[in-house]
């Protein structure tokens, strides 16, 4: 049985856990109200669930509610995330989570059945579940791995986030302490793993600053440009227009031949 300070440090974890959960939800928000992804990648959300739904069924066999309520608690937010998503995603990324949730479905129900039928001890069932939970929570931890390739080529960092990786650090230790406390390996190695993970992410942010991506001077640019060859080109309809009158500016450089020179244009 775990000792009152066993206790405040899992809760403490299930709290930093759920507020990792939670992270993602002003993106989410924001894309159903908007009615868009924009640069909001959704495949992690399946992970999440399913990562939830392994630690939900190793919190039933270890008997820890503890482990129990922030992960059912991530299970129902990672639905949320995936199915407000779904809905928005184009074609392919559809197809990505429908897979990546077969896939985890699979995973979990295989494992079920060989828990359930498989006349298991109570040791082998923790084991059985925590090595299931173990490798999806790893895939859940280094999800951002993929991104730290290009932020080493780009030197920027604009593709990982502060408050995340310092969640992850937070979590990851806490849940480590606690594993340590009760000698519980299945949960203490992966998130110990997680730490780690977010100090990674967190050292590379600071090598390399965030950049914002430069201005492209094919918008607003082209928009003033446009707008300056629209008014030289009324001024010299006005100048043709006139009778007598003799062409000035633009007008001149528009008529072939006034200057011996060709005809210049505002610069795109």
């Amino acid at each position: 049985m775990a000792v009152w300070w066993q206790t405040l440090v899992a809760a403490l974890g299930g709290v930093v856990g759920l507020a990792l959960f939670l992270s993602p939800s002003k993106a989410v928000l924001r894309a159903r109200s908007e009615r868009v992804l924009g640069d909001l990648n959704p495949l992690p959300f399946t992970t999440m669930s399913a990562n939830c739904v392994g630690w939900v069924a190793y919190s039933f066999v270890t008997q820890d509610a503890l482990v129990y309520w922030p992960n059912a608690l991530g299970f129902l937010l990672g639905m949320f995330y995936t199915l407000s998503c779904y809905g928005l995603a184009d074609t392919k990324t559809r197809d990505r989570q429908l897979a990546i949730a077969l896939f985890f479905s699979i995973v979990l129900m295989v494992v079920g059945a060989v828990g359930t039928l498989g006349d298991m001890s109570q040791d082998d069932l923790k084991k059985l579940w925590g090595f299931t939970s173990n490798a999806i929570l790893l895939l859940f931890y280094s999800s951002p791995l993929s991104t730290i390739l290009l932020v080493v080529r780009t030197r920027n960092s604009s593709s990982l986030q502060l408050p995340l990786s310092v969640m992850n650090i937070i979590n990851g230790s806490l849940w480590l302490v606690y594993g340590i406390a009760i000698s519980d390996l299945f949960i203490a190695v992966p998130n110990g793993v997680g730490a780690v993970l977010g100090v990674v992410y967190c050292a590379l942010i600071c090598m390399f600053p965030r950049r914002n991506a430069k201005r492209s001077p094919t918008s607003s640019d082209n928009g003033t440009n446009t707008s300056r060859r629209e008014l030289m080109a009324t001024r010299a309809d006005s100048d043709l227009a006139a009778p007598g009158s003799k062409p000035t500016g633009a007008a001149a450089a528009a008529q072939p031949g006034s200057n011996g020179l060709p005809s210049i244009e505002a610069p795109v």
